[in-house]
């Protein structure tokens, strides 16, 4: 019993953290150890997934199989495009699906952090059918997910 608790322990001291390296437009990285992801990445660490489409099919990619993930340019009412490169070098041009965001929440060396992409500003209230336009409210360029 003694020996299962000791290699159980010794198991997560030398469990590296997951990292994300956020790169954002102003030029500027962010390492966020045990990210939270909210959006159209979903969950925590290596757990969370990608939801995406392509073509004519939709897909939950797991974040432990990607390297990185480039965004490209905005387009109003669209979904995002990404370019998601894989751990095996393989590149796929995807668009997020479902939601129209990303949430980062984690941890740096400077205290915990959260990254929204768009992250908008209060605006003040007025009906519209259309969605606004986040163009200026974009604050990741890409994520980068380091093999640890």
């Amino acid at each position: 019993m003694d020996m299962a608790i000791l290699s159980l322990l010794l198991m997560f001291l030398f469990q590296a953290p997951q990292t994300v390296v956020v790169g954002l437009d102003d030029g500027m990285k962010v390492t966020m150890d045990t990210p939270d992801f909210s959006g159209f990445i979903e969950g925590r660490g290596s757990d969370a997934v990608l939801l995406y489409r392509e073509k004519t099919f939709h897909g939950e990619m797991p974040v432990k199989t990607i390297s990185r993930i480039d965004f490209g340019p905005y387009k109003k009412g669209k979904p995002f495009q990404l370019k998601v490169t894989l751990r095996n070098g393989n590149e796929l041009n995807v668009e997020s699906e479902r939601r129209d965001f990303v949430t980062i929440h984690g941890k740096t060396d400077f205290g915990t952090v959260t990254i929204k992409h768009p992250d908008p500003v209060s605006a003040p209230l007025k009906l519209s059918a259309g969605k606004p336009n986040r163009k200026k409210d974009l604050t990741i360029l890409y994520l980068e997910f380091p093999a640890s």
